[in-house]
């Protein structure tokens, strides 16, 4: 998949801009704070529905303004366009999707239709960060490959909503634990598919990362993923097993989920380990390997995502080059060559010298004060 083209509209700091794009590397050159992120959030709203980075859609509107349009057009990698555009209005607190003119049935149907991949200094967390930050991470990566799983995972969700809401006042008011039931279904009854997915999921992902780890860094250093669920969950078994697993260990917590009065059992729980060597991330990595490990993180995942939905996703790339030695460095611009099309948003040039030239397909931006500027590359070389 390709973005050829976007127009932003009264989103953040961009109060009219247009972008045509190379098909290959985008670079989005500025300071911080000028509106290089912007843009590359205003591509994950084209291809996700949603930000990467906001926490809702208000947020991206312009201060004073009551609506923010997005539009792009996007090319499938076997040549069908598509004219993506999503409008928010403010008075309504209202977004709305228009794909080639028609609002898909719901904003989740579109995760996966245009896979993409995101890398940003907020994504310190999978690596830094709890189990929920996690978490994100698996679901996104899982969702994109699988619209089943997405549905799994709402309804799950809406389960969970409700049974804590029911657990919450029993444990305050008093009650009858038998309101539990029909939620002990539906939580058991997704939640077991969930588990499975997930599962399946690291086993088939695991060859990803180590290969992408040794594209990046030293051969020596060998990355470990590993699914830790709360539920005991073996990649092969059959939901029937893992679903009588779930309900034993809802019965075995359920006194103490009364008295606290919320769901102590299921993948909401769930855990993923990172290790380096043997050694675990979190309490023995350096930042520099921090860091590696979660660009080979995002580069499996796009090798991943890109066999699962038979579509090659766009690589959105935020601020990587910190902490990452000039080697390390180099070696990512040159990986990078070989993926499909990358936005790159970084304050110097620098990183880029001798190591990728300018065309038509190659494009850079200077963004400054929410207007961006494309170089001619004549000019550029």
């Amino acid at each position: 998949m390709k973005i050829v083209r976007a127009q932003l509209r009264q989103f953040r700091n961009h109060d009219c801009t247009e972008l045509d794009f190379g098909m290959t590397t985008n670079a989005l050159l500025g300071d911080n704070g000028h509106g290089k992120t912007n843009i590359l959030e205003a591509l994950s709203f084209l291809c996700l529905t949603k930000s990467f980075y906001a926490s809702s859609d208000a947020i991206v509107l312009q201060q004073g303004k009551d609506f923010f349009e997005l539009r792009g057009t996007l090319l499938s990698d076997v040549g069908v366009e598509h004219d993506v555009r999503i409008v928010y209005e403010s008075q309504t607190n209202h977004k709305k999707v228009f794909i080639d003119g028609k609002e898909p049935a719901t904003f989740s149907s579109v995760i996966g239709q245009f896979p993409i991949v995101v890398l940003s200094p907020e994504n310190s967390n999978i690596t830094f960060g709890t189990p929920s930050d996690r978490r994100r991470f698996m679901d996104l990566v899982v969702a994109q490959s699988s619209r089943v799983y997405v549905e799994d995972v709402l309804e799950y969700r809406k389960a969970l909503r409700q049974r804590n809401k029911i657990l919450s006042d029993i444990s305050r008011n008093g009650g009858s634990s038998a309101l539990l039931e029909p939620w002990n279904e539906t939580l058991v009854l997704h939640g077991s598919k969930v588990l499975l997915k997930r599962a399946r999921f690291f086993e088939e992902f695991a060859p990803y990362i180590m290969r992408a780890y040794a594209a990046i860094a030293h051969e020596l250093e060998t990355p470990q993923v590993e699914y830790v669920p709360n539920v005991e969950t073996a990649p092969y078994d059959s939901p029937d097993v893992v679903g009588e697993r779930f309900k034993d260990k809802l019965e075995e917590k359920k006194r103490d989920e009364l008295r606290i009065g919320s769901t102590l059992v299921g993948p909401h729980r769930d855990e993923v380990a990172f290790s380096l060597n043997g050694l675990q991330l979190r309490a023995y990595a350096s930042q520099g390997q921090h860091k590696t490990f979660l660009v080979a993180l995002k580069v499996a995942e796009f090798f991943y995502l890109k066999e699962r939905c038979a579509e090659t996703p766009v690589v959105l790339l935020d601020d990587v080059f910190t902490e990452l030695d000039g080697k390390r460095s180099q070696k990512l611009i040159a990986l990078i060559e070989l993926l499909g099309q990358t936005f790159i948003t970084t304050t110097s040039e620098h990183v880029f010298h001798e190591t990728i030239h300018w065309d038509d397909g190659r494009r850079k931006f200077t963004i400054q004060n929410g207007a961006a500027v494309q170089h001619d590359h004549e000019a550029a070389t």
